[in-house]
């Protein structure tokens, strides 16, 4: 185990002699997300209505778009900009992996989960067609759902299947990702297990119109799930 530390320490040494990390904020030479503009990201969350957008406290929907959408809320940590220092970090995180991006989610959540008690059953992540899989190396979902199943002590379960290749949902305006992502989703179940009235925590890395997460629970609903919380790293 004490080789294993030295040998990453070590591994760590020569990355960042070979290629420093710049605060991805200010530019500073060290780390990815240096310590002053971290303080800046706020630990505060972001609990809006998934449908409406309305401010409240735990992300429910409102009692009038509760038959818009199916999932029952939707927490997120930080607001999304794509030109602030979060949009900076998800480009970074989704499309290079950065591990040091990770490891700030991994803060951020830890700081999150102690001031936000969430009870579920299991974390779910939202599924990549595997053909997005292979070219880009990793499901950024499955990876903070991860950290996620971590931080909370619940088990992390992959049960959902992306069935078709989809259009990048960042290019398309509301109405065509709905129409866009309508049945892409099916459950794949690889062991069995108790769906019925359970609690998940459905996790992606961004949250816009909500149309992804919607049609994930869509299919965890019609399998029996009582209740769907919809989790991401940030919320435009």
């Amino acid at each position: 185990m004490q080789l294993k530390e030295e040998v990453g320490k070590l591994v760590k040494l020569i990355k960042d002699t070979l290629f420093p990390a710049y605060c991805l904020g200010c530019d500073k030479e060290g780390e990815f997300v240096c310590d002053n503009c971290y303080k800046t990201l706020g630990k505060a969350g972001v609990f809006y209505c998934p449908v409406c957008h309305a401010k409240n406290n735990d992300g429910s929907c409102c009692e009038g778009c509760k038959n818009k959408i199916s999932i029952d809320k939707h927490i997120a940590l930080l607001p999304y900009k794509e030109d602030s220092l979060v949009g900076k970090m998800m480009h970074s995180f989704k499309y290079q992996y950065t591990e040091d991006v990770a490891f700030i989610f991994k803060k951020l959540a830890q700081d999150f989960f102690e001031q936000y008690n969430v009870e579920v059953d299991f974390i779910v992540p939202v599924p990549l067609h595997k053909r997005r899989y292979v070219e880009r190396g990793f499901n950024q979902a499955e990876k903070i759902a991860e950290l996620i199943s971590k931080q909370l002590n619940k088990p992390l379960k992959k049960i959902l299947k992306r069935n078709r290749s989809t259009k990048q949902q960042a290019k398309l305006k509301r109405e065509e990702r709905l129409k866009n992502l309508e049945d892409a989703f099916e459950l794949n179940l690889k062991e069995e297990i108790d769906l019925k009235n359970k609690t998940i925590l459905l996790v992606d890395d961004v949250f816009t119109t909500g149309s992804t997460i919607g049609e994930c629970a869509k299919v965890l609903k019609n399998a029996g799930v009582r209740e769907v919380v919809g989790f991401s790293v940030a919320r435009g």
